[in-house]
C-alpha cells in the first residue's frame, strides 16, 4: 500500500467526524509547524445519505470537537458542509449537486483564509455492497473530476482574495477499507471520537458494522465500553 503523505503545509480538512476523516485529522495532528504559522483547519460536513440530518448534525459536531480537541486542531464553527433543508424528501437535492456545493463553500472559504490546498477523505470503498470494479472505478473518477473542478471554479474568486488558488484533493478516494483501517491502527487514532460509536444514531450501526469488520478495528473497539444501544456485536 502506498501510504498517503499529509502535506506541509496548511489545509482546509474537511471532516465528517468519520474513520477516514479522523486519519487524515491524526496526520495533521502531526504536522511540523512554527508557532506563527497556520495549522490544519477542520471543516464540518457530511457528504453521503441526506436522510435523518436534524439528529445526525450534533453528533457529527460533537464528534468534530472531540477530534479537534484530542488532535489540538482547530474547527471553523460558523461554516459547515452539511445538506441544505427541504420542505420534503422529493425536493432534496441529489447527492452529487451537495457534494459539488459542500465543496465549493470549502474551497472558497480556503482561499478567504489564504488556504491553497481542501483534503476530502472520501473513499470509493464506502460500503462492502458491490465488488463490482468498474463501478468503483467510475465512483473515484467521478470523485477526482468534481474535486478537480469544483477547485478550478472556486478559484475565478481568487484575484479578489490575494491570487490564491485552491486545489482540492482526495488522498483516501482509492484506499480500501482494510487499507485505512491499517492507517488509523498505526496512528492509533483516538477511534471512540468517531460519530457512529454510539450506535442509536440513524446510519450508525451501518458505520459500526463496517468498520468492525475488519479485525483491526474490531481490537481497538473490544476495549471501548459498550452501550446498551450498541446492537452490533464486536464478535462478528
Amino acid at each position: 500500500m502506498q501510504i498517503p503523505r499529509y502535506p506541509t503545509e496548511p489545509c482546509l480538512l474537511i471532516t465528517d467526524a468519520g474513520l477516514a476523516s479522523l486519519v487524515l485529522t491524526a496526520m495533521a495532528s502531526e504536522q511540523p509547524a512554527a508557532d506563527n504559522q497556520q495549522r490544519t483547519t477542520l471543516y464540518p460536513a457530511w457528504w453521503t445519505s441526506q436522510s435523518d440530518m436534524d439528529l445526525r448534525i450534533p453528533a457529527i459536531d460533537r464528534a468534530v470537537e472531540m477530534q479537534a480537541d484530542l488532535l489540538s486542531l482547530t474547527v471553523i464553527r460558523d461554516h459547515a458542509g452539511y445538506p441544505e433543508e427541504a420542505p420534503s424528501r422529493g425536493q432534496q437535492s441529489s447527492l452529487g449537486v451537495h457534494q459539488t456545493r459542500m465543496l465549493l463553500d470549502a474551497a472558497t472559504l480556503a482561499i478567504e483564509l489564504g488556504i491553497k490546498r481542501v483534503l476530502w477523505p472520501i473513499q470509493a470503498d464506502e460500503t462492502n455492497e458491490t465488488d463490482d470494479a468498474a463501478h468503483r472505478l467510475d465512483q473515484i473518477a467521478t470523485a477526482i473530476d468534481r474535486a478537480l473542478l469544483t477547485a478550478r471554479l472556486a478559484t475565478l474568486d481568487a484575484p479578489d482574495h490575494g491570487e490564491v488558488e485552491v486545489t482540492i484533493e482526495t488522498p483516501l478516494i482509492d484506499l480500501s477499507n482494510q487499507q485505512v483501517s491499517d492507517l488509523a491502527a498505526d496512528l492509533n487514532v483516538p477511534i471512540s471520537s468517531c460519530w457512529w460509536i454510539d450506535t442509536a444514531l440513524p446510519g450508525a450501526p451501518e458505520h459500526h458494522q463496517r468498520w468492525i469488520q475488519q479485525p483491526i478495528i474490531a481490537s481497538m473497539l473490544e476495549h471501548l465500553p459498550v452501550s446498551k444501544k450498541q446492537t452490533p456485536s464486536l464478535n462478528t
